[in-house]
């Protein structure tokens, strides 16, 4: 029965937390929509932040074992290719998976006050494994021979991690509490992708003749 209650008090808060936000998710709110006593969430979580931590921990981990199970690796050897890819699988992942990605944009984008630093903390830590399969695998295919005889490696890398950073957070900013509208603009956000590429391939100007 306890294990009963505990399930339903996560999924309750899960869901308030993902639709309202942290501050707008009290104590009392989740005890009387899962029908336990406030009491009984702190014996099982202490307090809300800490029931909000565990949620986001636990979204995080529901993410990252979607991209695993979704990610495979393709025999493409082509950088711009295999970037494409992994893009494309997170927001597959994104997309079967709304209520933890809801909850993860909206603690990226406006973190609690009082829990921020745990929060990054957490984010970063919990990173490290993407993190790595974009050094280990996706970025290792940039290499010397696919640049200008007059760019250099390191600065390539910087300038597209640069770029696709900015794009990944703009699309968290723009679809943050519009979820369905990213459902619906998967492949303008794909198609808007491929656009960059073909800039960071090619350039924005025409070079002018010696």
């Amino acid at each position: 029965m306890d294990i009963e209650k505990n399930e339903r008090i996560f999924q309750v808060a899960k869901e308030l937390f993902a639709t309202l936000g942290y501050h707008q998710t009290s104590a009392n709110l989740i005890a009387e929509t899962a029908d336990v006593s406030k009491a009984l969430i702190f014996h099982h979580f202490q307090s809300k932040k800490n029931l909000y931590l565990t949620i986001i921990n636990d979204s995080i981990d529901v993410l990252m074992n979607a991209f695993e199970k979704e990610w495979h690796p393709q025999d493409s050897e082509d950088f711009f290719e295999q970037l494409k890819y992994f893009v494309k699988m997170k927001l597959n992942v994104a997309v079967s998976c709304p209520l933890e990605n809801q909850l993860l944009m909206q603690a990226f984008i406006t973190p609690p006050k009082e829990i921020m630093k745990e929060l990054e903390q957490l984010f970063m830590e919990k990173s490290k494994p993407m993190i790595a399969l974009n050094d280990d695998y996706i970025y290792q295919l940039l290499t010397p021979k696919s640049l200008r005889d007059d760019v250099e490696l390191n600065q390539a890398k910087r300038l597209i991690r640069t770029v696709f950073e900015g794009f990944s957070q703009r699309i968290i900013n723009e679809y943050t509490g519009k979820f369905e509208n990213l459902v619906d603009e998967t492949d303008k956000i794909l198609s808007e992708m491929d656009a960059i590429i073909d800039i960071l391939k090619y350039g924005v100007c025409t070079r002018a003749l010696d």
